[in-house]
């Protein structure tokens, strides 16, 4: 297992992470056989079996349904894993939660994360879905590095969609999460200027249409699938290869410190562990993706999908 430092922080990272909402909630692109969480012995199997192959960042969130109870049951308050969460923006109906109602909720949040995850600390708390004016009042990231006063956790983070907010992100936090594919290349730019925060990248599958998934996306993305197509052609590789195509293509950038991989079966596992093994892509095959990725928001935004 390649390990590399996750920013500023110090923190001694696997290259390859675990994203876990695919544990917890049925998630991605509905294809036969290869839809829905796993049962909870499986998950937890799975999750030790990551551990055992050297991978030791885990990345969670409230919002995924029982992932931080599984991770809890798998590692509990384990020192040799490293544990990354969430913290959804408070709100009552459209309007941001201030001062005290904001602090107290954030504490309500981390404190519920640490007793579901049975951990006496959390490494990285990342603000769920930061944007634009909630990195720029830093009353977010006041009331979360409280709680670091407090010893709960080590570090602060924000987990972006924007190329906007991923700037103000890795200026302002200890660690930024974002989005970043074969596909997706627009955070190219701010990987290449940041000098401090801890890179993680999600969505390196695309939410699936990266891998033999993108068979079955509906309709209305078909020019999504056509691209993924491209790419596969173009790789010379099969549906069965893509996932760790996709992997070794976001391991190749040198600023980026963990690459999350949304595995739920052993197979995706040592998918995930050979892209490892290979390593990065030359650059020549660096340059000819460089020229097949998309800008169409619609498409490369799972938010904007018509499936879960």
């Amino acid at each position: 297992m390649e390990y590399r430092v996750l920013g500023n922080t110090g923190l001694k990272v696997s290259a390859i992470g675990i994203g876990t909402v695919s544990l917890g909630v049925d998630y991605g692109i509905e294809a036969p056989g290869g839809f829905g969480a796993p049962g909870e012995k499986d998950a937890i199997d799975l999750l030790k079996g990551c551990a055992c192959e050297g991978i030791n960042v885990f990345d969670t969130a409230p919002a995924y349904g029982r992932a931080e109870e599984l991770l809890g049951k798998a590692f509990g308050n384990a020192a040799d894993v490293v544990v990354m969460t969430k913290v959804s923006i408070p709100r009552v109906g459209e309007a941001r939660l201030r001062g005290r109602a904001l602090n107290e909720a954030v504490t309500r949040s981390i404190d519920g994360s640490l007793k579901r995850l049975k951990r006496e600390r959390i490494e990285v708390v990342q603000v769920h879905n930061a944007t634009t004016d909630v990195i720029d009042e830093e009353e977010m990231l006041s009331a979360i590095e409280s709680e670091i006063e407090k010893g709960k956790l080590l570090f602060a983070g924000a987990s972006v969609y924007t190329v906007e907010e991923a700037y103000r992100a890795a200026a302002a936090f200890d660690t930024v999460q974002a989005a970043y594919s074969m596909l997706d290349q627009r955070m190219s730019e701010v990987f290449l200027k940041n000098e401090r925060a801890g890179i993680i990248v999600r969505s390196a599958f695309l939410k699936g249409a990266l891998t033999e998934k993108s068979r079955w996306l509906p309709p209305e993305l078909s020019a999504l699938g056509r691209a993924a197509e491209g790419i596969r052609e173009a790789l010379g590789v099969s549906w069965d290869e893509m996932p760790e195509a996709a992997l070794r293509f976001c391991l190749s950038n040198e600023r980026v410190s963990v690459v999350l991989a949304g595995v739920r079966t052993a197979e995706e596992l040592k998918s995930a562990l050979k892209a490892c093994r290979r390593g990065k892509f030359d650059g020549n095959t660096l340059g000819m993706l460089n020229g097949m990725a998309l800008k169409d928001e619609k498409l490369l935004n799972p938010v904007n999908w018509p499936i879960r």
